[in-house]
């Protein structure tokens, strides 16, 4: 039978728990998805009349940089919540191995196989339905301490900044330049509204909800839940779509006005996507951060770098800022040091127990002492090692505070940077290369 985690003697204690939760005996495990810092797994229980239920088990590993957004934060949410909206039920939570049981839901969450235009109307009309009915809810019934009610949503969203912010100047040795900026910029620009702050999912995208032919019947993945504007959760789902795209701006605001019975506008829209693009560059810089060398490297540096691309054209957007799109010819080459590191370990621990062959065994070993030598030869040191992540944070205070020329042209410095930095990799972009939110 597949093992839910690799680690045979927590797997073991894992299963005991499982069948403790009175659903039954374990009958088989499908891994569903498992990574540097988490995996996952749908798991079919057998009852004593030999039925069959499926539940799905979450468990943290324990190597994710440590912040408030984690597994027993979805625990607490999703049992506050206690079925008022199309979210999961909890079956349990166990603190000493860090894991959460949840009776599966119906349906699917492959929104982007649907080839029906008008599934993928219902569809869409009802996930913004389901999250309406998240915003909708009373702050003060769930209870809980991280999710307080009664601020104001200019409240909510300077406090959220706060924390984030911390988070990486705490965290972060040298972070990057433009995810300075952009907390910066989303501090000085603090809407000035005074309408209360809702509960907000926090993920919302493809991927994030389960649906059927009828609409959503399903709201997944709970962890980043936090108190602020309603339309970030509109604002996410145009961010995630650089991978999974979904509507478009116009169609989601029309949708989420329509089913509010409130005109939100589209400078909400964006200073709300601009938000959550910058709250998810401080989980991506900490996952760099910690080098682990689990994590898929590739992919997790590729959006991140790619995504800061639309974070700065929708602040010079905001800003009413025309940055020029000419790719540099030369710019700053980007450092490389973990980088080595990384290629060695999937080489020497992944590839290399794969091969049989033992002439190719030989030369990936020649390969894998290669990366050794390179890596002490040419890795440098991190991007901004001149200065600490604090007084970094505080210069790019100073140009947003500063604005005009010198903001644009810190701007164009950056978005070139970018650019450059994303032709380097085109290559491993792959289809996503080139791509772009639009708002």
């Amino acid at each position: 039978m597949t093992n839910i985690l690799d680690d045979p003697a927590r797997d073991e204690a894992l299963r005991r728990w499982i069948e403790s939760l009175g659903y039954g005996t374990i009958a088989d495990v499908k891994r569903v998805g498992g990574g540097a810092f988490r995996t996952s797994a749908r798991i079919e229980m057998k009852d004593r009349d030999d039925g069959k239920r499926p539940i799905f088990v979450k468990v943290d590993l324990g190597s994710a940089p440590p912040t408030p957004f984690d597994l027993q934060r979805e625990y607490q949410v999703l049992k506050a919540i206690g079925g008022r909206v199309k979210a999961p039920d909890v079956l349990g939570y166990e603190p000493d191995l860090n894991a959460m049981a949840m009776p599966c839901l119906p349906g699917v969450a492959d929104y982007g196989q649907i080839e029906d235009e008008a599934k993928r109307a219902r569809v869409e009309r009802s996930y913004v339905e389901a999250l309406l009915a998240v915003h909708r809810l009373e702050l003060s019934s769930l209870s809980l301490d991280h999710l307080p009610a009664g601020l104001t949503i200019r409240q909510a969203i300077a406090a959220d900044l706060d924390l984030w912010r911390d988070l990486l100047l705490n965290g972060v040795t040298h972070p990057d330049a433009i995810t300075l900026f952009a907390l910066a910029w989303c501090a000085a620009r603090l809407p000035d509204d005074d309408r209360p702050a809702t509960l907000v999912q926090g993920d919302a995208g493809p991927g994030n909800f389960l649906f059927d032919e009828d609409g959503v019947t399903g709201v997944l993945d709970w962890e980043m839940a936090h108190v602020g504007h309603p339309l970030e959760d509109i604002g996410c789902i145009l961010v995630r779509s650089l991978v999974q795209p979904m509507a478009s701006a116009n169609d989601l605001l029309a949708l989420y006005s329509q089913a509010s019975g409130v005109e939100w506008t589209r400078q909400e829209l964006l200073y709300s996507a601009i938000l959550m693009m910058t709250r998810f560059s401080v989980p991506i810089s900490l996952a760099l951060e910690s080098r682990n060398t689990g994590l898929d490297f590739g992919l997790t540096n590729g959006y991140f770098r790619m995504s800061q691309i639309s974070l700065l054209r929708l602040i010079a957007q905001a800003e009413g800022i025309e940055l020029s799109e000419t790719i540099p010819d030369s710019a700053a080459r980007p450092t490389a040091d973990f980088e080595f590191e990384y290629l060695r370990s999937v080489l020497r621990d992944i590839v290399r127990p794969a091969v049989a062959d033992d002439y190719v065994r030989y030369r990936l070993d020649g390969a894998v002492g290669l990366i050794g030598y390179l890596g002490g030869a040419l890795a440098d040191s991190p991007e901004g090692a001149e200065g600490d992540a604090h007084s970094a944070f505080t210069e790019q205070e100073r140009i947003v505070a500063g604005g005009g020329r010198k903001l644009a042209a810190a701007m164009q410095q950056m978005y070139g940077d970018a650019l450059y930095r994303e032709q380097l990799m085109r290559e491993m972009l792959g289809p996503l290369h080139g791509r772009r939110i639009v708002i």
